[in-house]
C-alpha cells in the first residue's frame, strides 16, 4: 500500500511537471510568434531541446519507479528536486536566449554595421567618381611633391600637407587644381601657404 502511494505521488508530479512543460511551450510559442524567422527558428530548437529533456526526465522517472522500492521517501524527494531544478535551470537559460531585447539588440548591431559599410563603399565611389571625372587642362602643372599622391584620398593628402615647405604646397596646389580639383585639399593646401 506504502509503495501504491509513492507511485501515486510520483505520477501526480510528473503530470505537474509535464503541465509545466506545455505552459511554458505554450508561453513561448505565444510570446514569439510573430518575430522574425530567425526567432521562430530559436523557438522551435529550445522546444525541441526541452523535449528531448522532458523525454530523459520520463526515462529517469521510470528507472526511478522501478527502484522506488528500495528507496526511502526522502531520498526519491531530494533526486525529483535535483531533476526539477535542473529543468528550471535549463527553461530559463532557454527562455534568456529568446528575450525580445536580446533578439532586437543582435538585430540593430548587425543593421548598424550593415549600414556602416554600405556608406564607406558609397563613399569610396563618390570619390573615384569625382576623381575620374574630366577636367578641363588650364594649365599643366608639375610633379607632386608627395610620393603616390594620385593613390591617395583626400584625407591622406590632407594630414601629409601641414609637413610641406611652403614651394611644396604650391606645387601640391598647382598639380591638385588641374587634375582632381578636390575642394578639402585645396582649402588645406591654402591654409598652409597662408601659415608660412
Amino acid at each position: 500500500m506504502y509503495q501504491t502511494d509513492q507511485l501515486v505521488r510520483s505520477g501526480h508530479r510528473l503530470q505537474r511537471q509535464s503541465l509545466l512543460f506545455f505552459q511554458q511551450t505554450r508561453l513561448s510559442g505565444e510570446a514569439f510568434g510573430d518575430e522574425i524567422a530567425s526567432a521562430a527558428g530559436k523557438l522551435v530548437n529550445s522546444t525541441g531541446r526541452s523535449a528531448t529533456t522532458l523525454g530523459r526526465a520520463f526515462r529517469k522517472e521510470a528507472i526511478n519507479w522501478r527502484d522506488l522500492v528500495i528507496k526511502t521517501q526522502d531520498a526519491y524527494v531530494e533526486a525529483l528536486k535535483a531533476q526539477l531544478n535542473s529543468l528550471e535551470g535549463r527553461a530559463a537559460s532557454v527562455l534568456e536566449a529568446l528575450r525580445p531585447t536580446a533578439l532586437e539588440t543582435r538585430v540593430l548591431r548587425t543593421s548598424h554595421d550593415l549600414l556602416g559599410s554600405a556608406q564607406n563603399l558609397v563613399d569610396g565611389r563618390l570619390e573615384t567618381a569625382t576623381a575620374t571625372k574630366a577636367k578641363p587642362a588650364t594649365r599643366k602643372a608639375g610633379r607632386s611633391p608627395i610620393r603616390n599622391y594620385d593613390q591617395l584620398t583626400a584625407k591622406d593628402v590632407v594630414a601629409r600637407i601641414q609637413r610641406l615647405s611652403g614651394q611644396q604646397a604650391t606645387a601640391l596646389l598647382d598639380y591638385e587644381q588641374t587634375r582632381k580639383n578636390r575642394a578639402t585639399v585645396i582649402r588645406a593646401a591654402k591654409q598652409r601657404l597662408a601659415v608660412s
